[in-house]
């Protein structure tokens, strides 16, 4: 049996929107506390566990973190992990907080690297394992990269670890994930989600615009992610679980039809938003997968920072890039599943080794694994009965690309491919439409970016779609 039924929750979510009434997150709660630190069988046939055991969102969230932290560390220490912008936020106000509750806690501060902010990748958690002290709970102060490298640093170390967000940016709060990069490749491991999350609501308003419009690009992905999600359960049988899509699928009219409330830092519209990142996390933890929130888009996303990194380059935040490639992805969507009779088009055998240069050899053994599953698309793509049931199954749960286009315009995100930043500079147009063409070889995991090619859309329309809904 399900913890809750999400169908009650998506009802009233919709007779509100048939009356054309705002609405938020607080109007429709699915309180999470219930299943904190539980374990609940699913109808997709697996057991599903949320490890995390503290949520508290709210003014009084860090008296929170006082009293679980003193609670659960009697007799131990802490190490408090920022960097030099999240301690100013809010490690300092922390740190003081849990040393006046009586808590043994040491701070870390994690310094910029060649003037950059610091990144997630194999050398910085390094470096913070070389250097770091021990401690018996970790306390990650900030966002994405801080959250990403104590996660996988006190993974590393047996340890527990709390996340203490300092933006909503981006979908890994609550995730097992860490999304990092290892010998130049992007990429996806299994860690441990946090015991304990612990958000004020003041210091979330008070992030930077850009970081909470890149939350927004973010978790704008789940309609593209769980599309492909579908796609790879039709084509190959994949494991797939509804009930994760769901969670996130009823969320979306609170964030996707209020985005100046995002812009305009609406206390209400944010909670919303955070929340949404939120399950977007836990679905990508109970399944075990990130496809739950994690597709096409984010290949794209993550090749732009591949290539930056590889080159010495810095790149836009993750979230930005995210929200101009499900814009991509949605369109691409919409031209693949517009074709009655495709025919299909085999991927080159190989990988593009003068756009990857120094990160081929790592790309082309995820590719070769992709290779080896596409000769099963190809009766597939030209059964008309099996292609039928594909468009039916799966234009049902997209969003249109010109709603995810006004979103993130009305809320002040990046939504065309010059004001995605490369080393500073807007991305020309030819750097992207060669990401765009490349970046399904960066992964074994297949996309509406593969379908795409082997439909011939990509790269036969691909232009058209640029200039139509990514162009200034």
């Amino acid at each position: 049996m399900l913890p809750f039924d999400i169908s009650l929750y998506s009802s009233a979510c919709q007779t509100k929107q048939d009356k054309n009434e705002k609405f938020y997150l607080s109007d429709f709660t699915m309180d999470l506390t219930p299943l904190l630190g539980t374990t609940f069988e699913c109808e997709c046939g697996k057991s599903h566990h949320i490890p995390t055991r503290y949520l508290h969102y709210g003014e009084n969230a860090l008296v929170k973190l006082a009293e679980v932290t003193a609670e659960l560390s009697s007799g131990k220490n802490c190490l408090l992990i920022a960097d030099t912008r999240t301690w100013e936020a809010a490690g300092e106000k922390v740190f003081q907080l849990l040393e006046s509750a009586g808590v043994d806690v040491t701070g870390f501060i994690l310094e910029d690297r060649d003037g950059e902010s610091p990144v997630a990748d194999d050398i910085t958690k390094e470096d913070l394992l070389r250097r770091a002290p021990q401690a018996d709970i970790y306390l990650a102060v900030g966002s994405g990269v801080i959250n990403d490298l104590v996660k996988w640093v006190s993974y590393l170390r047996k340890k527990p670890y709390f996340t203490i967000p300092t933006a909503a940016s981006m979908n890994g709060y609550g995730s097992a994930n860490v999304a990092a990069t290892v010998d130049g490749l992007k990429v996806l491991f299994h860690a441990d989600a946090c015991q304990a999350l612990f958000a004020v609501p003041t210091i979330i308003n008070n992030a930077p615009e850009e970081l909470t419009a890149s939350g927004l690009g973010d978790v704008l992905a789940k309609s593209v992610s769980s599309a492909d999600w579908k796609l790879n359960k039709i084509l190959f049988d994949d494991y797939y679980c509804q009930y994760s899509v769901d969670l996130l699928k009823d969320l979306e009219p609170v964030y996707l039809n209020n985005p100046g409330g995002v812009r305009r830092k609406d206390p209400e519209a944010l909670k919303a938003l955070f929340e949404a990142l939120l399950y977007s996390s836990i679905a990508m933890t109970i399944t075990g997968t990130s496809s739950p929130a994690s597709g096409g888009e984010h290949l794209i996303s993550h090749t732009l920072d591949m290539i930056a990194n590889r080159d010495g380059r810095s790149h836009d935040f993750h979230g930005r890039q995210v929200g101009v490639g499900s814009i991509l992805c949605a369109a691409l969507y919409e031209k693949v599943l517009e074709l009655d009779k495709p025919v299909f088009r085999a991927l080159p055998t190989t990988i593009n080794s003068g756009f990857w240069g120094s990160l081929s050899p790592v790309v082309e053994g995820e590719y070769g694994k992709k290779l080896e599953r596409v000769v099963e698309v190809a009766t597939f793509i030209e059964d008309p009965a099996k292609w039928q049931t594909l468009r039916e199954d799966i234009q049902p749960g997209l969003v249109a690309a010109s709603q995810l286009k006004n979103c993130l315009a009305k809320a002040g995100g990046a939504h065309c491919y010059q004001q995605i930043r490369a080393n500073g500079q807007p991305l020309s147009r030819k750097d992207f439409i060669n990401v765009v063409i490349n970046a399904n070889q960066m992964r074994s995991r297949f996309t509406i970016l593969d379908l795409a090619m082997l439909t011939g859309v990509l790269p036969d329309q691909l232009e058209e779609v640029v200039d139509t809904w990514l162009t200034r």
